[in-house]
């Protein structure tokens, strides 16, 4: 007797996930003699992600980059399609005055198997949605993840494939109900835990004051936040500050770092550095702890503290009253603690709620590296441009292959809206070694601390061009590197 498979047992589709292979199918399932075949990729080309033997970088983008490559060439861009269009930004004080985030924060986190997940929000306050872009090594989409009626406000992966949502529970402009959420999913997006963190003294009733961040490091999740005080028996009742929590990743138990950091705290920032071991906040503010005194209009200055006010990287002008003279760009993980980028009057802090003049007053970019024991190195200031208001700077590690310099990619923008987009790279102490270059292909939020450093060594992240858009950006600067990615 001949026994003939069944057409519904043949192929009817191919992929041996080796991206340097063709995946092709040959005849038919309802004749049930369809084969699969995989001949191997020889033509150079842009964007599929395979490197033929032979072909050169110039050629094919899918090659490393030889060493002597600028950023600029080694800058490459695709476009996602996203399910709905994404949220518009908060009005956020600024340098001395409001000005909008553009679109709502989009965080970008490199993944254990080389992909990449993006968070960010889609619809308003009235009906947002918390979501999640997955895209594979080959930034293309996977998948989609709805994580429920949320604002997304923070974004960590683990090294096997968990990662960690900060979450907004939004119920209303300035409610005391409104919390903080970080909930726990596995590779594929399934829920852990969901950890709501302690509001009963205090709550994130807004985003027009500051920012929130989510990063992982040494087994816990670390959300850091701006909150107003929202207990009438709390010594900050109606004032501005921000809380820190850690949640242990592995039961969701959550510990108080505190309460109030920094007292009207303007913009915030969380990185865990893995050779000091430790998560750093850094707060910028526009009173206290510097101010001494209640006389604001004269007394009132400004700062940048590291982990509360353990360490003053700078006075600024400030009022007390949402106005100061610097924000925070970005924090990178650096070969011995971090490097801070951030943009600021370059002129002594002078004191007062008048002593900053948006006029004849203007904003460059500040560098400053921090040991591992948060000491601080000297402010090496990348921009000298009268008249100009620089602003959104990030900073990533750069390790490009073929080349052991410890060095940095930095960005920025020629105004807080935008403007100008430049890179550039910096060593170890803030000195340039390339740029800046004018980008004309790739853009960044606003205030979003966006770059990150993947596990081959390119640096990545995303943004949307407006709110409303279902077309999400996606930039890789590529490194030259490799990476063992994990089969999650």
């Amino acid at each position: 007797m001949r026994f003939v498979d069944p057409p519904a047992s043949c192929p009817t589709s191919c992929n041996d996930g080796d991206a340097c292979t063709m995946n092709v199918l040959s005849g038919s399932a309802a004749m049930c003699n369809a084969v699969c075949t995989y001949p191997p990729i020889t033509a150079c080309v842009n964007g599929d992600g395979c490197c033929p033997m032979g072909c050169m970088y110039a050629a094919d983008n899918d090659c490393p980059p030889p060493p002597p490559t600028t950023l600029d060439q080694r800058l490459v861009t695709v476009d996602v399609t996203t399910p709905a269009g994404v949220a518009s930004g908060d009005s956020n004080w600024r340098i001395w005055a409001l000005g909008s985030l553009g679109i709502s924060p989009v965080y970008t986190v490199p993944f254990a198997d080389c992909g990449t997940p993006v968070g960010y929000t889609t619809g308003s306050y009235a009906a947002p949605r918390a979501r999640v872009a997955r895209l594979d090594k080959d930034d293309k989409l996977v998948a989609t993840y709805d994580l429920g009626v949320f604002i997304m406000r923070g974004l960590a992966a683990e090294g096997d494939g968990h990662w960690g949502a900060l979450l907004w529970d939004y119920k209303g402009a300035d409610s005391p109900m409104n919390q903080m959420v970080v909930r726990r999913y596995d590779k594929d997006a399934n829920q852990m835990f969901s950890t709501a963190l302690d509001n009963s003294n205090v709550g994130p009733t807004d985003f027009g004051i500051g920012e929130s961040r989510l990063e992982f490091g040494a087994g816990k999740y670390s959300a850091y936040y701006h909150v107003h005080g929202t207990n009438m028996n709390y010594f900050a009742y109606g004032h501005e500050g921000d809380q820190l929590i850690h949640v242990a990743a592995a039961t969701g138990a959550q510990t108080n770092g505190w309460t109030w950091g920094c007292s009207h705290s303007m913009s915030e920032l969380l990185r865990f550095s893995p050779a000091a071991g430790i998560t750093l906040p850094i707060c910028a503010t526009d009173c206290y702890p510097g101010t001494t005194g209640s006389n604001f209009s004269t007394d009132s200055i400004g700062g940048i503290y590291l982990n509360n006010n353990e360490r003053k990287v700078r006075d600024f002008n400030a009022g007390c009253n949402g106005k100061v003279a610097t924000e925070l760009g970005s924090a990178a993980p650096a070969a011995a603690g971090w490097k801070l980028v951030f943009n600021g009057h370059q002129n002594a802090a002078v004191k007062g709620q008048n002593s900053y003049n948006t006029s004849t007053m203007n904003q460059d970019i500040g560098f400053v590296g921090i040991a591992n024991d948060k000491t601080l190195g000297p402010i090496v200031w990348l921009t000298n441009t009268t008249g100009v208001n620089e602003a959104n700077s990030s900073i990533a590690r750069w390790q490009p292959s073929g080349d052991a310099t410890e060095q940095y990619v930095v960005g920025w923008t020629s105004a807080p809206t935008g403007g100008t987009y430049y890179l550039g790279r910096v060593g170890a102490s803030g000195n340039f070694l390339e740029g800046p270059l004018t980008i004309a292909t790739a853009k960044w939020g606003r205030r979003d601390d966006p770059f990150r450093v993947h596990l081959n060594g390119d640096v990545v992240w995303a943004w949307f061009d407006s709110a409303g858009s279902t077309t999400l950006k996606f930039a890789r600067l590529k490194s030259g590197g490799s990476a063992m990615c994990s089969m999650l």
